[in-house]
């Protein structure tokens, strides 16, 4: 197999489409290009081949993925598949993955920590928090650490005040409103040993008023 063409790219005046036996095969950066010797006329083995088009799917998948990184965090498990969604080999996913977790690029622990302010900025409670997390492909390890950081006292007052808030006014000893209010947070992942303690604490708050 050789190399008939090597073209500079219109669209990226730092990467090289290279033509072998006159067909288009892969493309590298212009760097690469150099590193792998290749220019027209340069006889190709198979091995030799299948790097260079690794070499750039890597390379494509890479820029990809940092592309996604500047719009918005992503787990590890999040950032595969949405490489693997775009089209790239799994192989060279898993590759760039590596990479970026060793530069620090991709770090389930902080995605952890990050997800979790999202989460309690959504007023969820922790079933449904581990559950979000386990989805988003971190470890039971981490989400353990990140979960076991919640003060169950402090979830008890916002909760409390949360039904003050949207329940004011209305009879919280009554059996129906304090099944409405349990099924509202028993939906979103609170214990309901926490939820009993936080509707009677709203019931004290609203008898002293």
């Amino acid at each position: 197999m050789k190399v008939t063409d090597v073209t500079v790219q219109k669209n990226n005046k730092h990467r090289v489409s290279v033509f072998v036996d006159n067909e288009y095969a892969f493309s590298l950066d212009e760097t690469d290009a150099v590193v792998f010797k290749i220019k027209p006329g340069r006889e190709l083995s198979q091995s030799e081949l299948d790097r260079c088009i690794m070499e750039s799917g890597f390379t494509k998948a890479l820029g990809k993925a940092f592309d996604m990184l500047s719009r918005k965090p992503y787990s590890r498990k999040e950032l595969e598949e949405k490489l693997g969604q775009s089209g790239y080999d799994e192989a060279i996913v898993f590759e760039v993955a590596q990479e970026l977790e060793s530069l620090g690029y991709i770090n389930d622990a902080d995605y952890a920590a990050l997800f979790l302010e999202h989460c309690l900025g959504k007023m969820w409670g922790k079933k449904k928090i581990r559950y979000e997390m386990k989805q988003k492909g971190l470890s039971d390890e981490i989400i353990n650490e990140v979960l076991g950081a919640l003060d169950d006292n402090d979830t008890e007052e916002e909760m409390t005040d949360m039904i003050l808030t949207r329940y004011r006014g209305e009879d919280m000893t009554d059996m129906k409103t304090k099944a409405r209010i349990t099924r509202y947070f028993a939906s979103r992942g609170f214990d309901f040993a926490l939820i009993d303690k936080a509707i009677r604490k709203a019931i004290e708050v609203t008898g002293n008023e």
